[in-house]
């Protein structure tokens, strides 16, 4: 994808945006922290009937496994925002989902809150989980979530310098709250729409259990899941 169409897109997507108000463990998220720039997106094209499932906090062994199963069989791909220092504790199971075609993006080295962080801290949380993705599975991610979306418009340069673009999510099921697989099942299939991002945690066993009807919803609506390459492309390219 070309920039300027990028861009493009990136103004549709948000005029629409819905900028979340609570994140993980009853973070409040502060103004500012994630406000749209050319770098920083929260859904996809809205044309055809793609849209993009991604999976925070992973590897997790136990979970990530159940949940590449239940793609796997159907033939789906998602994207996987990965902690560094997971990757550098499970590398098979980093390995495993690029060798079965999925994407893999970074979710900071050990998953802090960066908006109050300073720069540098900031950046060597970034580098340090693009090197263990790298290193472990030969891919160089170029988009980024921050934990709990906190993360403030300035900083955005700190990840453009890295060549990462900042992706949040439209569809937010909050299975961290452990609401149950059928509640969190139900939460995704009534909001998704064309250009979602789906936000899923493939941490919690409960998320797992959710899956198998998460996909077949998805597909029996005629949802086609694309991976980040395919759904908007590199956000510098």
């Amino acid at each position: 994808m070309r920039r300027n169409d990028f861009l493009r897109l990136l103004m549709a997507a948000g005029a629409g945006l819905a900028v979340p108000v609570r994140a993980q463990n009853s973070i409040v998220i502060e103004p500012g922290e994630n406000e749209v720039n050319p770098a920083f997106i929260n859904s996809g094209p809205g044309f055809g009937n793609k849209l993009a499932l991604t999976f925070d906090d992973g590897p997790s062994p136990g979970v990530t496994d159940r949940v590449l199963d239940e793609l796997k069989k159907r033939d789906m791909r998602a994207t996987f925002f990965l902690i560094g220092a997971k990757v550098d504790a499970y590398p098979d199971l980093a390995k495993r989902l690029v060798a079965e075609g999925h994407d893999v993006a970074n979710h900071t080295y050990t998953h802090p809150r960066l908006s109050p962080m300073g720069d540098r801290a900031v950046e060597q949380q970034l580098s340090r989980c693009q090197d263990a993705i790298v290193r472990h599975t030969g891919v160089t991610p170029v988009w980024f979530r921050p934990p709990y979306g906190a993360f403030r418009k300035e900083q955005g340069i700190i990840a453009s310098r890295m060549g990462l673009g900042v992706a949040y999510w439209s569809v937010d099921p909050q299975d961290w709250r452990k609401p149950g697989s059928a509640a969190i099942a139900q939460r995704v299939l009534n909001a998704s729409q064309p250009g979602s991002i789906i936000l899923l945690h493939d941490l919690h066993p409960m998320t797992a259990d959710a899956v198998p009807t998460i996909f077949d919803g998805l597909l029996e609506r005629s949802f086609t899941t694309a991976p980040f390459h395919s759904f908007v492309g590199s956000p510098y390219a």
